[in-house]
């Protein structure tokens, strides 16, 4: 039940990624707002008006609550100038050819294993030695002049717009979500001129993020800085894990008070018919197992299938994974068409490399199928339609802390679960629950975990049945904080 307007208070939402971009970074922020006027806060958000950033998704749009206020600000990023010329460069060389191509075709990939058109990967947008010069010298120059990210144009149009909106009705709090850093920048530039309060939210680290590009020192140091900044200016800092807490503890032990675990969790509510009735169909299961002896392996005539929904960002992650599916079928050929993959979401460069040398038929090629970015509701029905999910983080300094979205997703479905990781928050988030098989991020122990997910019995309970994931609850949580911040 919502606050009544008497008691209402009203909170600056910050964050550049918001629909109509898509991909499952957007869910915690849109299930913030959608459910923090529950408890007596009314989001007004700040975003981009023409995001640069991809995937994009229209359907996005719809999951915002009909009488949210959302203003954009202008955003002026390199990104989408690199995309207007490389789409007229490649118009003008079709046409010299004789035939027109559409100007996104020129750069499809005929693999099923689907490239992200993200400019995060700085690969030249056309073929030729000349264009990979110029890919070269466009990318150093990005590299010097777009700092922290590409998004930082917006910052300062944002700041006007946030200060006007200010001044028009004054906020009781702000609250900023980030990557990009640059929403962060504009949050406490709103927060230091109007001293209205701030709590500012990393969805993932930004020192020491072991999935971002090495930086030269320059810019190590005055990311150093501008974190420390950051971390004074803002009167709470959220995360989504406690490793990532404990690192904020340990560089900034003066500040040990303001970090506050907040993680990532699912949304019920969001789920259609079509979800709720498999949801359903899973709870069926568990009660016709309810007392009988625990039935190992999958029964059903088809294939067990596995699903993994978003993009995969490291560099092994991939690869350790199919040679371990590989390992796998040579130790047990019996198993070769008992189970089936679907990987559903972008890849970059790298992995999609990878994933072409394994496509071949009499290794992967029958077993393992790509996807590319599909709108969230299909992504959240074809993942209630697999057998498990499963996650995969590669061993490596830094990513013992990170804690994908996707795995809290998976449990609001009640999915069965297999984790590839090193020890560190995800494996910590399953062991909360105690559900799912873990096993170690290596060739022989993803051999080792799938045999064991194919031989265990199905689960005989709900993944989170307290509840403690949810999204509305974990709202409430960050609404204490703001209640807690504005009375301050």
């Amino acid at each position: 039940m919502k606050a009544s307007p008497s008691t209402t208070r009203r909170v600056l939402v910050v964050a550049y990624n918001f629909p109509p971009v898509g991909g499952v970074g957007i869910q915690r922020t849109l299930k913030y707002v959608t459910y923090l006027p529950d408890s007596g806060w009314e989001p007004v958000v700040l975003t981009s008006r023409d995001p640069g950033v991809r995937p994009l998704d229209e359907s996005a749009l719809l999951a915002l609550p009909s009488d949210l206020a959302v203003e954009r600000a202008f955003s002026p990023e390199p990104s989408k100038l690199r995309r207007r010329l490389g789409d007229a460069v490649r118009t003008v060389r079709s046409l010299t050819r004789g035939h027109l191509t559409r100007p996104d075709e020129s750069s499809r990939t005929s693999t099923a294993a689907v490239k992200p058109p993200a400019d995060s990967e700085r690969r030249p947008a056309l073929d030729g030695p000349i264009w990979a010069r110029l890919g070269a010298l466009w990318r150093s120059y990005m590299d010097l002049a777009m700092f922290p990210d590409d998004q930082v144009g917006w910052v300062p149009f944002a700041i006007r717009q946030g200060l006007a909106l200010n001044a028009a009705q004054p906020f009781d709090a702000i609250y900023s979500s980030a990557a990009p850093m640059s929403s962060h920048l504009v949050a406490a530039a709103i927060a230091r001129q109007t001293g209205v309060p701030w709590i500012a939210d990393f969805r993932d680290p930004w020192i020491g993020n072991a999935f971002a590009k090495h930086l030269p020192f320059w810019q190590r140091a005055l990311q150093t800085r501008m974190e420390r900044t950051m971390v004074r200016l803002a009167r709470r800092v959220t995360v989504v894990t406690d490793g990532m807490r404990c690192e904020f503890e340990e560089r900034y032990p003066w500040a040990v008070d303001r970090f506050v675990t907040i993680p990532n969790g699912y949304d019920r509510g969001e789920f259609d018919a079509g979800i709720l009735a498999m949801v359903a169909a899973r709870a069926g299961k568990r009660a016709g197992l309810a007392g009988a002896a625990a039935k190992p392996g999958h029964d059903s005539a088809r294939p067990f299938r596995l699903v993994y929904t978003g993009t995969i960002w490291g560099e092994h992650e991939l690869e350790f994974f199919l040679d371990g599916l590989e390992l796998l079928l040579a130790r047990r050929p019996d198993l070769r068409g008992r189970f089936e993959v679907d990987f559903i979401g972008w890849l970059n460069a790298h992995n999609q490399t990878v994933a072409e040398s394994h496509s071949a038929p009499e290794r992967l090629g029958s077993v393992v199928r790509y996807s590319s970015f599909v709108p969230r509701r299909e992504a959240l029905f074809r993942a209630a339609q697999a057998d498990a999910g499963f996650h995969l983080i590669a061993d490596g300094p830094g990513k013992e802390v990170f804690l994908s979205g996707k795995l809290p997703e998976y449990a609001g479905l009640d999915l069965p679960i297999i984790l590839f990781a090193p020890e560190g928050s995800a494996r910590a988030f399953l062991r909360e629950l105690n559900w799912g098989v873990i096993a170690d991020p290596t060739p022989e122990g993803v051999a080792d975990g799938m045999e064991r997910l194919l031989e265990s019995p199905q689960p005989d309970r709900p993944a989170d049945p307290e509840g403690r994931y949810e999204r509305a609850k974990l709202a409430a949580r960050l609404a204490k904080l703001l209640d807690d911040v504005a009375t301050r």
